[in-house]
């Protein structure tokens, strides 16, 4: 999917606050998390990647060699590839994935080139972060994938599993009211 530069400001808006009930694409999916800690920390976290990345993304050159990275969470370069001494819920994160996928964590610079608008690599949009129906622990992270029920969505995973979720549920297809009836995070 191609992200225009003004799709990546409205993107990063959404990941800030809630967008309008109205503004709501026909289908959106979720992906339901489970967190261990507090899920308004872990929700604090992951705004803060998505708010950083999307700047990057809607700012810099990805012609270049290195993105920069100084507007990322400090804790974030350290649980990827190469990162030293990441955080705890991090760290623990990052074995999770490993466990999940088979792979190891992502290349800082190789996640980042996800967020390339010139590029279609990314089939997901942030929408919102809604706590699930299922329990205290259990979020539901929204994205806007233009009605497809299938996409790329690792770069996602990646980002979930690093901000500390225990686990990650493939993605679920619906309609935009069941996201309305949730409260954000």
């Amino acid at each position: 999917m191609l992200h225009e530069i003004e799709d990546l400001e409205i993107e990063r808006a959404r990941a800030s606050s809630r967008p309008e009930s109205d503004s709501a694409p026909p289908v959106l999916a979720y992906f339901e998390l489970a967190v261990d800690g507090d899920p308004v920390q872990y929700a604090g976290r992951l705004r803060g990647v998505m708010d950083a990345v999307l700047q990057i993304a809607a700012s810099e050159s990805f012609d270049d060699d290195d993105l920069p990275v100084d507007t990322l969470p400090a804790w974030f370069p350290g649980v990827c590839r190469g990162g030293t001494s990441p955080e705890p819920f991090a760290a623990e994160g990052r074995d999770r994935y490993t466990e999940r996928t088979g792979s190891g964590p992502w290349d800082l610079q190789n996640w980042l080139s996800r967020f390339d608008p010139d590029l279609e690599v990314r089939g997901w949009s942030w929408w919102d972060l809604t706590r699930a129906p299922a329990g205290a622990d259990r979020l539901r992270l929204w994205a806007d994938t233009w009605g497809e029920p299938f996409f790329a969505w690792e770069d996602l995973r990646w980002l979930l599993h690093a901000c500390g979720a225990r686990t990650v549920a493939d993605p679920v297809l619906t309609k935009p009211q069941v996201w309305i009836d949730e409260v954000s995070v």
